[in-house]
C-alpha cells in the first residue's frame, strides 16, 4: 500500500474516531465476596432496553455514593474499566456501566450518533436516582472517556445536581469549530499540502453545516460535490474522496460537528477533573487543553491535568517482552491516571 493510500485510511478513520474511546469484553475485577453484582435493565426510548450492571460495595453506608461510567465512540459494552472500578469499590462507591443500544443484552439497534447515545446516558442516570434503597442520589458522579467526556458534562448541566463530573480525553471548542481544526491537523499530517488542507476544511464547513441544519437538498448537493472536488485535487483518488465524505455524512460522525463542547463545559457548575493524555493521536491535548482552561474558568473546582506516557484510552507505555515499547492494558488501566481519580474523586463523594 502507498503511503498515500495509507494517510487516506488513517484521516478517514479519523474523521469517525474524533470522539471514539476504545472497546473491550467485559471483565469483572472485583471480589465476589465484597462487591454485590446486580444485572439491571433500564429503560430509554425509543422502546430501548439497556442491559447494565449495578456493582454494590457490601461494607459502608447504606445509601452509597454512585459513580456512572461511561464509554467512549464505538459499540461500548459495559466494565469495560474494572482496573477502576474496584478502586472506586474499595472506598465504598457504587458503579454503574451499561450495554450501548444494539450492544450485548441491550436492545435496539447500535446508533452511535451523539442524540441516541446522550439519551441513553440521560436514561442510565434517571435509573441512579431511583434507586433510593441504595444510593444517595445527591451524591452521584459522572466520568466518561471521549464521546463519553462530552455527554458527561452535558448531563451535568441538564440534569442538576451532579455531585462531579470526570472527563477523559474531552474534545474542548466551539461548535464545528472543534472538529475542524482536528481534521485540518490530521488531514496536514497525513501530508497534504497546506493550501489543499485549507480548501478541503472549507468545504467540509460549508457541506456539514448544510448537512446539520435545514439546507435544501440542493444545496446539500453541491456542497458534498464540492467537498469530493476537494479531496481529488489535495491528491486523493476519486473513491478515496467519495468514501471520506460517506463518513462524514454518516449521522454518527456528523453530529460530532454539532457539538458545542466549550459551551457545555462553561456551564457545569459541579467540580470538574479534565484528563488528557499526551501521546493522544485522536483528541489533540494541544487544541483541547487551552479550550478547557477558558470553558472551566469561572469553575471554582475544576483541575486540568495532562497525563504523560498515555494514549487516548489512557493504557500505559510498557516494554514488551519482545522488547518493544507499546501502550497496553485495559481503558483507564495508567497507574498515575488511576490514582489521581482515585485521589479526586472521593474528596467530591464520601462525607468527610
Amino acid at each position: 500500500m502507498t503511503s498515500k493510500g495509507r494517510a487516506h485510511i488513517f484521516v478517514s478513520a479519523s474523521l469517525y474516531l474524533i470522539l471514539s474511546g476504545p472497546v473491550h469484553a467485559h471483565a469483572d475485577a472485583s471480589p465476589a465476596a465484597l462487591i454485590q453484582a446486580e444485572q439491571v435493565r433500564i429503560k430509554s426510548e425509543p422502546g430501548v432496553m439497556l442491559a447494565g450492571e449495578l456493582h454494590v460495595p457490601r461494607s459502608g453506608e447504606t445509601r452509597k455514593p454512585a459513580v456512572l461510567l461511561l464509554g467512549g465512540g464505538g459499540a461500548s459494552p459495559h466494565g469495560i474499566y474494572p482496573l477502576l472500578e474496584a478502586r472506586l469499590h474499595a472506598k465504598g462507591i457504587v458503579t454503574l456501566s451499561f450495554d450501548k443500544r444494539g450492544v450485548g443484552q441491550s436492545t435496539g439497534t447500535f446508533d452511535d450518533a451523539m442524540e441516541p447515545a446522550q439519551r441513553d446516558a440521560r436514561a442510565a442516570l434517571a435509573y441512579l436516582r431511583s434507586r433510593g434503597d441504595l444510593i444517595d442520589k445527591d451524591r452521584i458522579a459522572i466520568l466518561g472517556l471521549s464521546q463519553g467526556a462530552v455527554i458527561g458534562p452535558a448531563l451535568a448541566v441538564e440534569n442538576p445536581p451532579i455531585a462531579a463530573v470526570v472527563a477523559l480525553a474531552a474534545p474542548a471548542g466551539e461548535r464545528g469549530v472543534m472538529f475542524l481544526d482536528a481534521m485540518r491537523l490530521k488531514l496536514a499530517t497525513s501530508g497534504m499540502e497546506s493550501k489543499a488542507v485549507e480548501d478541503v476544511v472549507g468545504a467540509t464547513r460549508f457541506y456539514l453545516n448544510a448537512l446539520t441544519t435545514t439546507a435544501s437538498r440542493e444545496t446539500i448537493a453541491g456542497g458534498r460535490m464540492s467537498l469530493v472536488q476537494s479531496f481529488v485535487a489535495g491528491g486523493w483518488k476519486r473513491d478515496q474522496a467519495e468514501g471520506a465524505v460517506k463518513t462524514l455524512a454518516d449521522p454518527a460522525t456528523s453530529s460530532l460537528y454539532t457539538v458545542a463542547a466549550s459551551q457545555i463545559l462553561s456551564q457545569v457548575r459541579a467540580p470538574v477533573l479534565a484528563i488528557y493524555a499526551a501521546d493522544d493521536t485522536v483528541v489533540s491535548s494541544a487544541l483541547s487543553i487551552p479550550e478547557a482552561r477558558r470553558a472551566l474558568s469561572k469553575n471554582n473546582d475544576a483541575t486540568i491535568v495532562e497525563m504523560p506516557n498515555v494514549e487516548h484510552g489512557f493504557k500505559p507505555l510498557v516494554l514488551t517482552a519482545s522488547g518493544k515499547r507499546d501502550y497496553q492494558g485495559w481503558p483507564i488501566s495508567d497507574p498515575a491516571t488511576l490514582d489521581l481519580i482515585n485521589d479526586w474523586l472521593p474528596q467530591r463523594l464520601l462525607k468527610q
